[in-house]
């Protein structure tokens, strides 16, 4: 009978140590890492990005911006900071601000110069390098054009003076 006893003890020991064996397997495969999840900075990119694709710019500045300011040492960075910079960029989005976009592309190029958008972000430099002197020489003949009309009508003003101080000289003779 104690045989049977050591061979029932040995079964209940055999069988905790199965059950604890399949439960610490089901929490180890529980645990164990699947694919990586997206951060929530590149849930707000992709959403931005999704935004500017649609024309809503407002928008999706605000979200780039959200990423930017929420989660600075993200690997979504660069993608805001590039997203930014092409909002700003773009005239249907009515976000137009040549300044902005530069200083966007320039942090991304300063920050992550080997990141997948640098080529990118140069090329944008470089055009935004000329579109800014454009609209700077744009804003000084504006501001000539103005002093050019001023002066005009200034001499107009004396012209109708000196045709009337005329009228008066061959009245007197």
């Amino acid at each position: 009978m104690s045989d049977v006893r050591a061979g029932g003890c040995v079964w209940q020991g055999l069988s905790v140590l199965l059950l604890l064996l399949t439960s610490g397997c089901s929490a180890i495969s529980m645990s164990s890492p699947g694919p990586p999840t997206a951060s929530e900075a590149e849930r707000l990119v992709a959403r931005a990005d999704a935004l500017a694709d649609h024309g809503e710019g407002p928008a999706a500045l605000y979200l780039y911006q959200q990423a930017l300011r929420e989660f600075p040492g993200d690997p979504a960075v660069p993608a805001a900071l590039y997203g930014l910079g092409r909002v700003y960029t773009d005239p249907a989005q009515g976000q137009r601000n040549y300044r902005a976009a530069y200083m966007a592309f320039s942090q991304l190029l300063t920050n992550y110069p080997h990141s997948r958008w640098a080529i990118d972000a140069r090329a944008w430099q470089a055009t935004l390098i000329d579109l800014l002197a454009r609209e700077d020489e744009a804003i000084r003949t504006r501001a000539l054009l103005r002093w050019r009309e001023e002066e005009a009508a200034g001499l107009k003003v004396q012209l109708q003076q000196l045709r009337k101080v005329d009228l008066d000289l061959e009245r007197r003779w």
